[in-house]
């Protein structure tokens, strides 16, 4: 495949903590529009990986671009990503609309804008009509919904996300897979995903990269995946 058709791109990026190294000069290609998912055990990297493209971690060697520019050193804000995290991160004093505004507010969009642009992604993520609830008053799916409407209300060129869906039981994280893919879908948003789930990798995604030791094991399709490990790790 070739860069130009690529959204993210990442080039030989190397990360280290004191003497470990947690990113092994890794290179990858995300296409616009793709769910790709970074599987792997605790310790990959995939999380690291996440935080350098959302500009929370600086790489220590290697190049982060974005829709063909380089993003190394800039900040969070200036990087069109947006990520929701494991712990949805939600501000416990604001109500479900202002923590959807507080990303519009910084980037000083207007009133009138961020009523309409709040109000259509609580509907999108399904939670129309409990804009003034606070998130205590929520259920665990129901506030994964509101973080994820916080990420998706800036219209992000890039979606990250990190084991969104971990806290949740079963049940409702396996129903959470199939609308968060359908919401992607429906956006057409550039998703990266971060699990050590094997079947939420392999139910959700476009392409997965098997991660281990900071380096890529295998990228490809879940059937190429499933089917055709490249490595006894992978199998």
């Amino acid at each position: 495949m070739s860069s130009a058709a690529a959204e993210v791109e990442l080039r030989e990026v190397t990360k280290r903590f004191g003497r470990a190294v947690a990113v092994n000069q890794l290179s990858l290609d995300v296409r616009a529009g793709e769910f790709l998912t970074l599987l792997g055990p605790s310790g990959c990297g995939k999380t690291t990986t996440l935080n350098i493209v959302a500009g929370f971690l600086d790489p220590d060697e290697g190049t982060i671009a974005l829709r063909g520019r380089q993003v190394n050193f800039l900040p969070p804000f200036q990087r069109d990503t947006s990520m929701v995290f494991q712990s949805y991160a939600l501000f416990p004093h604001m109500t479900n609309f202002e923590n959807v505004a507080f990303g519009l507010r910084m980037r000083g969009v207007s009133d009138g804008d961020i009523k309409r642009r709040v109000l259509q992604s609580l509907e999108q993520v399904q939670l129309a009509g409990l804009d003034d609830r606070y998130p205590r008053q929520l259920s665990g799916g129901q506030q994964q919904r509101v973080a994820l409407a916080r990420a998706i209300v800036t219209e992000p060129t890039v979606l990250l996300l990190d084991e969104p869906l971990s806290n949740l039981d079963l049940k409702l994280r396996e129903s959470m897979r199939l609308e968060l893919k359908a919401l992607q879908h429906r956006l057409g948003l550039t998703t990266i995903y971060v699990t050590h789930d094997q079947s939420e990798a392999l139910v959700m995604s476009d392409r997965i990269v098997v991660m281990h030791q900071g380096r890529a094991e295998q990228v490809g399709t879940p059937l190429d995946i499933y089917e055709r490990p490249a490595t006894p790790f992978v199998a």
